[in-house]
């Protein structure tokens, strides 16, 4: 029974090295994806918080910026002398005017705001249910104890104005994540499943238009995800208060595109792939990059300078950060063109390429 067990194994276990893209993506692809996330979060051992500094409106804050960055700094060679020396504290602070500091808030670009009164209290405005205002407030915080009596006499301003919470922050980016796992796994998945059951080359062999045959993947997709994002939004329209206080159409012309986008990207990674463990590498190769860098559940400006650029530039991060300008700072076409254009010429070259190079048999 033993000899027998061992067979079995050794034949399970030859079968799984035989196929060289299940290596990849089981073996390789796993220590090149800690990699760049460790390059990209981890860079210098420290994360950067971002806070604003904001001044009276119309003037600089140039006073308040030297006085705080000044405070940060000594507690940065109290805490870590090496980091203190060169220069880099643990909180990046951006001086902004009142009107800057709401839209860079509700961007994601500072997790925290800072005023200055004029007799010397510091007044600390951010949503305490995020957890990195709430770390960005400790260290600053931390900064002032001790280092000046004024700014003891600190106060916590907490924000519940729409667009300006964190869950404002994340509803838009669940709302653009599920367009993506919608489309890579209920076009993608569901392309490579029929292949494996030997089912494309009987439909291949009826009189179907094959162009059609993708096509209505993309709408049941949209008519689906109509579905969901009315079901999520209800709720926390209801529960949480969440507004969208943008453009309605320029909503649903984001909302197509992101569909379009992916349903792309999805016919082109199923397009040959036959076997069900390649697909769900090739799938989640490209969901899960998107899903830790894109901003929807932390903002990507807490990132290396180097690499907001490159974020940026994922389908995931332009669909995230689309909705979010619409929801929370009130956008409209003028706004979001450039990212529907990219998006939905992104899908239709893609999904073209698919159907052009799918394989029927």
């Amino acid at each position: 029974m033993l000899r027998n067990l061992r067979n079995l194994v050794s034949i399970q276990f030859k079968e799984f090295m035989r196929e060289p893209e299940i290596l990849f993506w089981s073996l390789v692809f796993p220590i090149v994806l800690s990699w760049l996330l460790g390059i990209a979060i981890g860079s210098g051992g420290k994360q950067m918080h971002n806070a604003a500094v904001v001044g009276p409106a119309g003037a600089p804050a140039d006073s308040d910026i030297v006085w705080i960055e000044s405070m940060t700094r000594g507690v940065a060679a109290r805490i870590d002398p090496d980091d203190a020396a060169k220069n880099s504290p643990l909180v990046r602070l951006i001086p902004l005017q009142p009107d800057e500091a709401l839209v860079a808030l509700k961007k994601g670009k500072v997790s925290l705001l800072m005023e200055r009164a004029p007799d010397g209290t510091l007044k600390y405005r951010f949503d305490p249910r995020s957890g990195d205002a709430e770390l960005t407030w400790m260290i600053l915080d931390r900064a002032m104890a001790g280092l000046d009596a004024e700014a003891e006499n600190s106060a916590i301003d907490v924000l519940e104005t729409p667009g300006t919470r964190y869950i404002d922050f994340l509803v838009p980016g669940l709302l653009a994540m599920n367009i993506m796992n919608s489309a890579m796994w209920g076009v993608g998945w569901s392309m490579i499943e029929i292949r494996m059951k030997k089912l494309l080359r009987r439909m291949a062999a009826t009189p179907m238009n094959k162009l059609l045959f993708l096509s209505s993947h993309f709408i049941t997709r949209v008519l689906v995800n109509i579905i969901e994002f009315a079901a999520l939004y209800v709720f926390v329209y209801f529960y949480f208060g969440v507004r969208i206080q943008g453009s309605i159409p320029a909503l649903i012309a984001v909302f197509i595109a992101g569909n379009l986008a992916f349903t792309g990207i999805a016919v082109i990674i199923s397009s040959r792939t036959a076997n069900s463990r390649v697909g769900n590498g090739l799938i989640n190769a490209v969901n899960m990059p998107m899903m830790l860098v894109s901003g929807i559940f932390f903002s990507y400006h807490n990132f290396p300078e180097w690499a907001v650029p490159i974020v940026r530039k994922l389908p995931l991060t332009m669909l995230a950060d689309s909705m979010r300008s619409i929801f929370n700072e009130g956008a409209g076409f003028a706004q979001v063109w450039l990212p529907v254009a990219v998006l939905a010429a992104l899908g239709t070259v893609l999904f073209y390429a698919g159907s052009r190079v799918f394989k029927w048999y």
